[in-house]
């Protein structure tokens, strides 16, 4: 929340609208690449700006249109933004996976965050809190350097 000088108490927007730059699925989560949006991803061996995530598509849009991103609000996920599960975990914090766009928990049935060689993951970038098995609440942090793909 931000006063304006006046004793008046504003909560700013969380959200933008920005270009996509590629084709996005809802929920879908993104990195900004200069003017455009698209699907970041904790993958080794990307550049460092597809593992700061800004926040996630409200809705599916075409390469070139807008986009709607939450940038610090409740984002509802399906199955298709979540990495080796079928629904968000109330209380479980969630980090971006190396997946183009989805988001994971730090250990899952498949492994944890972690890893080497190509298909490691770069960063730990923590995304949010699941609220409900569908709501995630948007908390972006900045992300941790784990693997420098040497």
């Amino acid at each position: 929340y931000l006063a304006n000088g006046q004793g008046v108490v504003t909560n700013p927007a969380p959200e933008i609208t920005l270009t996509a730059g590629g084709n996005l699925i809802a929920g879908s989560c993104l990195s900004a690449s200069g003017s455009f949006v698209v699907p970041a991803t904790a993958l080794s061996g990307v550049s460092a700006a597809q593992y700061s995530p800004i926040g996630f598509a409200s809705a599916a849009a075409a390469q070139g249109s807008p986009v709607i991103v939450n940038l610090d609000g409740v984002v509802t996920l399906s199955d298709v933004n979540i990495t080796a599960e079928s629904a968000l975990i109330p209380g479980q914090y969630y980090y971006l996976s190396k997946f183009q766009g989805e988001i994971v928990r730090f250990s899952t049935a498949s492994g944890i965050i972690s890893g080497s060689g190509a298909n490691a993951y770069a960063a730990s970038s923590p995304v949010g809190l699941a609220l409900t098995s569908t709501q995630l609440s948007v908390e972006i942090n900045p992300p941790v350097l784990l693997y420098t793909g040497s």
